[in-house]
């Protein structure tokens, strides 16, 4: 163990009173409100940093995840990733026909029809990243968590696949216009403006301590 690694503080993101945080050592890093959406993004200087951030989201309940290759279970077939997906914790006579919803989630965020005929069959590991995680966004699009963590989406894409990936993304607001919506991304010069982004928190490390600026766009 490095002695950077040993002296880090422990990063605890938790859901109280309609609000959600992520404190840094005992100390408030980010605030989120549950009940106003729109857009957040928190800033990291490199992967080992986000994983730390992204370890302590995934622990806290009411908290969804959706990584940019749509966090589907290689072993099973689309339509068996979303049984599993959208029947989980749902009531047993919850009324609601979630093929015909998954089809109509997946038809707004741009797969043709004659796609969504064979796609049910195949697995993650065949579609392209787009695909992949255009079934993972409507996954959440049918089934939203209090806060929605957009994992490194832009890394590795072009601004005409980023603007693209946006505009889907913007589905979720419409859908569900007060669920926030946190992306989080490696910093970058070439990272696309998120609109009407409500905070930019920046993580970055110096020395053996995190600082994090927030600003309001």
């Amino acid at each position: 163990m490095t002695p950077s690694t040993a002296t880090r503080s422990t990063l605890v993101a938790s859901v109280e009173g309609r609000r959600f945080s992520l404190v840094d050592g005992g100390e408030q890093r980010l605030l989120i409100p549950l009940d106003e959406g729109g857009r957040h993004r928190l800033v990291v200087g490199d992967a080992d940093s986000a994983h730390r951030v992204l370890d302590a989201l995934e622990r806290c309940p009411g908290v969804g995840v959706l990584v940019a290759g749509g966090g589907m279970l290689g072993a099973m077939t689309i339509a068996e990733n979303f049984a599993l997906a959208l029947r989980y914790d749902a009531e047993p006579d919850d009324p609601r026909d979630w093929e015909r919803e998954l089809e109509t989630a997946l038809r707004l965020c741009g797969l043709p029809r004659q796609r969504l005929a064979t796609l049910g069959r195949e697995r993650p590991m065949n579609l392209e990243r787009s695909e992949r995680w255009t079934v993972g966004f409507a996954r959440w699009l049918l089934r939203p968590p209090e806060l929605l963590v957009m994992d490194r989406l832009f890394a590795g894409q072009g601004r005409r696949q980023a603007d693209a990936l946006i505009a889907v993304e913007a589905i979720y607001h419409q859908r569900h216009p007060f669920r926030p919506v946190l992306f989080l991304d490696l910093d970058s010069h070439e990272l696309p403006d998120l609109p009407e982004c409500r905070t930019l928190t920046e993580l970055a490390e110096s020395g053996n301590s995190h600082v994090l600026a927030d600003s309001t766009r």
